[in-house]
Parts: structure tokens; sequence; C-alpha cells
């Protein structure tokens, strides 16, 4: 691997792994649907921009034929997927976030085996059941009585998850005529109209009178570096290097994570966070082999 490429990954690790920060911080100031709403805001007109500079004027068309398909992703993918992780935030920490959001890729392969056709191998089943094991472990974290009170964030970050496996798949039929980056474009900009109405009525953006530097600094770091750059720089990478090499840098965000909430929003590592967690991103290795 090209040593500008494992740069640019370990770029990648570091502002996906401080999302879930970002996240945080933002919402001591901004309410859950006015965050998403304003992340995606900001970075659809510039995602839309590279995607004509990049790939032509062709990218950013679309025929009423596809407004079915890509409203379908931008709701899926950005409206319902952003939506409950950030709500998920407010309820979790961002360390168990970084850790159960790895449960989408079982998801992926159990609906690829139910409407795509894909077969699950022994392997990957295998993968699933110990990504289910940590999770769980992750979850009710040593605690006997956990199943009792189960946090609800923590079941929302699994849920935002099965969404985004949805996502996943109806987006691999819809690369099949359009390039990665135009269903992107056209996904964030159908999830941002849903999300306006969230938004709005969820507080009617009162809140930007007195918005700080920090809430500010949070929408545009989850719009510009994680929605853009990390996106541009994730499928460079995956275009120049073996994808399965790539991916092994993913197993990495929960690490980094997990030191950032450590140090930044004081979060508590326990030694059944570290075990779920280990055991997940096994699990999710297992399951992508």
């Amino acid at each position: 691997m090209r040593t500008k490429t494992i740069l640019e990954l370990v770029a990648l690790v570091l502002i996906w792994s401080g999302s879930w920060i970002a996240i945080k911080w933002g919402l001591t100031e901004i309410p859950p649907y006015s965050l998403v709403f304003f992340r995606f805001l900001f970075a659809c007109p510039v995602i839309f921009a590279i995607s004509y500079l990049v790939e032509g004027k062709e990218s950013i068309k679309i025929n009423r034929k596809e407004i079915v398909d890509f409203s379908l992703l931008g709701l899926l993918g950005v409206t319902l997927v952003q939506s409950v992780e950030v709500v998920a935030l407010k309820y979790t920490t961002a360390i168990n976030s970084s850790i159960l959001i790895n449960f989408n890729v079982p998801f992926i392969a159990i609906f690829a085996l139910m409407f795509l056709g894909e077969s699950i191998n022994k392997r990957t089943a295998l993968g699933i059941f110990i990504s289910f094991i940590g999770a769980i472990f992750v979850v009710v974290n040593g605690s006997i009585s956990g199943f009792q009170r189960i946090n609800i964030g923590d079941i929302l970050i699994i849920i935002s998850g099965v969404l985004w496996a949805a996502y996943s798949i109806a987006g691999k039929k819809t690369m099949e005529k359009r390039t990665p980056m135009a269903m992107t474009s056209f996904s964030f900009l159908f999830g941002t109209i849903y999300l306006f109405p969230l938004a709005y009525f969820e507080s009617k953006f009162s809140f930007v009178d007195n918005i700080s530097i920090l809430g500010i600094g949070s929408i545009l770091y989850l719009s510009l570096l994680c929605s853009v750059f990390a996106y541009i720089s994730w499928n460079r990478s995956i275009k120049s290097e073996k994808a399965s090499n790539v991916a092994m840098f993913l197993y990495f965000i929960p690490v980094v994570t997990a030191i950032m909430a450590f140090f930044l929003l004081g979060e508590k590592i326990t030694l059944f966070t570290i075990i779920g967690g280990a055991l997940v991103i096994f699990g999710v290795y297992m399951a992508e082999r």
C-alpha cells in the first residue's frame, strides 16, 4: 500500500473517530434533528460541486424514473440513519456507539442473502454470532440485571446499523447504473429535504441566535470532513488499493474513539466494553472475509 494512501486512511480514521465526539459536543447546543439537518445542508452543495468537477454535468442530472430510488436512499441512508444515530448519542456514550455501529456488517450479509441471493458461509455465520455476543457484552456491561435496564441509546445505535445495512443493499442496485458519488449526492439531497420538517418543528431553529463556535465547529466538522472529505478519501482508497486491506483500517475507529472520548468527554472504558468491543470487531472481521 502506498504511503500516501496510508496517510489518507489514517486521517480518515481520525476524522470518523472524532465524529462521535463532534456529535456529543454539538448536542450540547443543537437539538438532534437540527444538528443532522445542518450537517447535510452544508454537505449537499459541496458534494454536488465536487461531483460536477470530477464526473461532469451528467453526474448531477436525474430523470423521473430515478426519483423514487434516490428518494428511498435519502430517506434510509441520511434521514433515518443519521437521525436515529444522533438521538442515540443523547443517551449512550461515544465509545459504545463506535463499537455497536459495526453491527451493520452482519446485517448487510443477512440482507444480501435475503434480497440479493448472496450466500452466507460458515465463517460468515460464525462471525455474525460472535458479533452478536460482543454486542450483548457492550450493552449489558457486566450487570446481571443488565437486560432490565438496557440503555435505549445502545439499541438505537444497533437500529441505525440495520438501517445502514438496508441502505447499502438498496444502494448496490442503484450503483449498477450510477456512480457512487452521484448516488451519494442525490441521497444527500433527498435526505436533507426530508430532514427539514423534522428539524423545523423540533425547535424552529431558535437555537441559532445563541449558537457558539463549538456548535458551528461541530456542524462544519460533520458536514465538510465526515460527510465530504472522508467519503471521497474512502472511495479513492477503495479504487486504488485492495478493498479488504482498506477495510482493515475501520477496525481502529472504536479504539481511537475510546481514547478520544476518555480524554475529551471523560467517558469510562470498562473491562466489558473492551471484551465486547473486541468480540464485535473480530466477528465483523470474520463476517466480511
